[in-house]
C-alpha cells in the first residue's frame, strides 16, 4: 500500500528543507490562491482558469488586507514573507512539493 502524504506532513517536509518561512506563510498563500481565484471567477461568470504571477500577488495582496488589515504587513513580515519574491518562493516551494499544480 503506497501512502499519499498529506498536506502538512509535505509542508513539514518543505519546513524543514527551507526554514525561511513560518508554516502559516505557505496557508496564507494558498488561501490567497483561492480567494484570487474565487474574484476572478466572480468577475469572469463563473470561468476558472490559470492565474498569472502578478494576478496572485494582487489577490494575496486583498485577501490580506481583508483579513488582517492595518496588521497585514506586520502579520507577513512575522512570517518572513515581506516581498512579492518571498511569495514566489513560497509557490515555487509548492510545486516542486507538488502542493500547487503549474501551468506554462
Amino acid at each position: 500500500m503506497i501512502h499519499r502524504q498529506s498536506y502538512d506532513e509535505v509542508l513539514d517536509t518543505i519546513i524543514a528543507s527551507d526554514q525561511r518561512y513560518h508554516r502559516d506563510a505557505f496557508h496564507f498563500v494558498r488561501e490567497g490562491l483561492d480567494y484570487t481565484q474565487q474574484t476572478i471567477s466572480n468577475q469572469e461568470d463563473g470561468t476558472v482558469r490559470h492565474i498569472t504571477g502578478q494576478e496572485l500577488l494582487g489577490g494575496m495582496r486583498a485577501h490580506a488586507i481583508e483579513e488582517y488589515g492595518p496588521m497585514a504587513l506586520m502579520v507577513l513580515d512575522e512570517w518572513g514573507a515581506s516581498r512579492c519574491e518571498d511569495f514566489g518562493e513560497i509557490v515555487f516551494n509548492m510545486v516542486a512539493h507538488e502542493l500547487l499544480a503549474r501551468t506554462d
